[in-house]
């Protein structure tokens, strides 16, 4: 009867064992491309994120220097900064050749502060305009790290959630595997001890 009990067992046993195994076999492959999934999904995110990030700089730097070019522009095109400009460079012209100018030293101050307001007005412009253009950034970064924090908790997560789901099945079918196993062992040796007992003993002496 035990040996009976202990073939059926191991059969029993055995089966378990292997389609537990199988199970076991598909879970891992789920797992591998799950896995891949997170990383892939993580990888474009962040390959996304920065790309924004960089032309959000570059547009940055681009409106900066437009705004400083067309600071120049109007300075170069206004008659009064022109004038002084041609003012001292006829003044310098003159003394480089040697020659006395007939450009007045109240001319070349008063040119000087033509210019120098010029240039004051320019700079003060140039670094609220800068300043303008940096808050607007800061912002629009923030709200590009946000929109992606976005993107993580509804395309990411959903993704790692599934990830953590198969990885406890696997560790729940590790344990059950590990039962099935000691069960099938149990039971061969049950059957191989119930084997040895009804072997007949067949040494026999002589008298």
């Amino acid at each position: 009867m035990g040996f009976l009990l202990g073939a059926y067992g191991k059969l029993a046993a055995g089966s378990r064992y292997r389609s537990l195994q199988a199970r076991m076999m598909r879970i891992q492959s789920k797992i591998r491309r799950a896995t891949r999934d997170v990383a892939n999904m993580e990888k474009m995110l962040d390959r996304n994120m920065k790309a924004e990030l960089q032309q959000l700089t570059n547009n940055a730097t681009a409106t900066k220097g437009l705004y400083q070019q067309s600071m120049y522009n109007a300075i170069g095109s206004s008659a009064e900064y022109t004038s002084a400009q041609q003012t001292i460079a006829k003044y310098q012209q003159d003394i480089q050749n040697g020659g006395k100018s007939d450009i007045t030293n109240e001319q070349i101050s008063a040119a000087s502060q033509v210019m120098s307001n010029a240039m004051n007005s320019m700079n003060q412009q140039l670094t609220t305009a800068t300043s303008s253009i940096d808050q607007q950034m800061a912002y629009m970064k923030s709200q590009i790290e946000q929109k992606y924090e976005i993107y993580r908790d509804t395309m990411l997560e959903p993704l790692k959630d599934e990830e953590d789901s198969l990885q406890l099945e696997k560790d729940t079918l590790e344990s059950q595997i590990q039962v099935a196993k000691a069960d099938y062992e149990a039971c061969q040796k049950m059957e191989q001890a119930d084997v040895k007992m009804l072997t007949p003993n067949y040494t026999g002496g002589q008298g």
